[in-house]
């Protein structure tokens, strides 16, 4: 078809307005959910720790992190069920015949799954945590839930109250979120049906096979230092204050969403080949 070869701004928009106007509601729900969600855990996570929080300023930070990291989770099943009508044959074939170049599907699902929904699902973190945090009253304790401070985003990245995250460190974070939000999205393409779970499935059996395969080669290199299930490598410095191990998990959060993103487009363009 002649408009699959060209991306055109006026039918973009319109393919996008129609996205919007079919699912509406269900988008809205799901928002709504979030941030019920999103209360109710934090919440009950905060009660949890609020002891040790108010001891404890390291565990300030560390107990956000874990409430941002389910919830970032929450935020992954989202972005892995992009491109929803092609979990159903009927639905895939009006879908690949819709009067819009693949570049324009494939762009209009990463602005609705990633573009626009990432940043205010991070602002529905921000309001459901502090909502959380203000919830809390005080325990058999005793303690006053009021010393704990509100989160603040810059917690995700403090260590303690005079040290904050390497740059390298903070990359990391960032770029690993958005690498394997990238490869959920992929993952909606390449698999027909319960793709996310089949995606995730995917990703936990090529992290337990590069965590064997790293024991293999040190049993093999380094068998005198190395004992049953240990994985053993020499680590060095490659830039200062960054070691090899830190260096290459670096590398893979910062480029690897340059491969799964092409892929989305060319499954996606197989697909109406």
């Amino acid at each position: 078809m002649p408009f699959n070869n060209h991306f055109n701004l006026k039918r973009f928009v319109r393919l996008f307005q129609q996205d919007l106007l079919i699912n509406r509601t269900k988008y809205l729900l799901s928002l709504l959910g979030l941030v019920l969600i999103t209360y109710l855990l934090s919440y009950w996570f905060l009660n949890a720790a609020k002891d040790s929080m108010i001891k404890y300023e390291n565990s300030i930070y560390n107990n956000y992190m874990i409430c941002f990291v389910f919830f970032m989770m929450a935020v992954g099943i989202v972005v892995g069920t992009a491109f929803p009508d092609l979990t159903d044959k009927i639905k895939t074939a009006n879908y690949l015949l819709s009067p819009a170049s693949t570049f324009e599907k494939f762009l209009a699902q990463f602005l609705l799954r990633m573009g626009f929904f990432i940043p205010i699902a991070l602002g529905i973190f921000w309001i459901a945590i502090r909502l959380a945090k203000a919830s809390l009253i005080p325990g058999d304790s005793g303690l006053d839930p009021s010393l704990i401070p509100y989160f603040e985003f810059r917690f995700l990245i403090t260590r303690n109250i005079d040290k904050m995250w390497s740059i390298p460190e903070i990359l990391i974070m960032i770029f690993g979120f958005f690498s394997y939000g990238a490869y959920l999205f992929a993952g909606a393409t390449y698999f027909k049906r319960y793709a996310l779970i089949k995606t995730v499935v995917v990703s936990g059996i090529a992290f337990g096979s590069c965590i064997l395969f790293s024991m293999l080669l040190s049993h093999i290199f380094y068998p005198q230092e190395t004992n049953d299930f240990e994985v053993k490598f020499k680590d060095f410095l490659v830039l200062d204050n960054v070691h090899s191990g830190e260096f290459f998990i670096l590398l893979l959060s910062l480029f690897s969403w340059l491969f799964f993103l092409p892929i989305t487009y060319f499954k996606l363009k197989e697909k109406e080949a």
